[in-house]
């Protein structure tokens, strides 16, 4: 693809603004990206419309290490045909791109790239390469840096109806810095509010 893209950080979050918790016990977060899926029809059909519209997946290579590209393998071979779970399809399709410092991942998958060097020219390369919007879903340190740096273009943030009490964040006054500013929100029968944030 040709063009410059642009990076979309998706996160689930917190009411109290954590990613995940170090509480234990703590049942912040309604889906944890398991089988069972507690997502209103509503917050559904807008996740599945936000994976058809990306032209890529940006990674680190730590989440590429923990299963996220074998999870969702599974989960689309699990539920095939089903519209729910385009999305899990989707994220096998596109192209994805691992970004890190130096290192490559235990597993080479199908359609991704490592793209090894400093952040900001690895998400650049990633971009050019995407052509289109390219998803970033985490984990906590890439998006931090991604956030701090002003290299996303926006903040989608799909805000859970319950408390972390601590753990993770991704905010700092680099949100401000970078001109992160509110555009919308829907509030999901489930309870989940998904709210968006461009970068001026």
């Amino acid at each position: 693809m040709s063009g410059t893209g642009r990076l979309v950080v998706a996160m689930q979050v917190s009411a109290d603004g954590y990613v995940d918790s170090e509480v234990p016990g703590a049942d912040w977060q309604l889906w944890n990206w398991g089988p069972q899926w507690p997502w209103s029809a509503d917050l559904r059909a807008s996740f599945n419309g936000l994976l058809a519209g990306a032209s890529g997946i940006l990674l680190s290579r730590p989440m590429t290490d923990e299963g996220y590209l074998g999870h969702w393998e599974r989960m689309a071979t699990l539920h095939p045909g089903d519209a729910d779970w385009e999305f899990s399809r989707a994220i096998g399709a596109l192209p994805k791109f691992v970004v890190s410092r130096s290192g490559r991942p235990q597993r080479q998958w199908p359609r991704t790239e490592v793209l090894n060097g400093e952040l900001a020219d690895t998400v650049a390369a990633a971009k050019e390469r995407a052509g289109g919007t390219l998803l970033c879903f985490g984990g906590a340190g890439l998006v931090s840096a991604l956030l701090r740096e002003g290299l996303a273009e926006e903040l989608r943030l799909f805000t859970n109806p319950g408390f972390a009490g601590a753990g993770s964040s991704v905010f700092g006054p680099w949100l401000v810095e970078h001109g992160y500013r509110f555009a919308d929100t829907a509030a999901h029968a489930c309870g989940i509010v998904e709210s968006r944030w461009p970068r001026e």
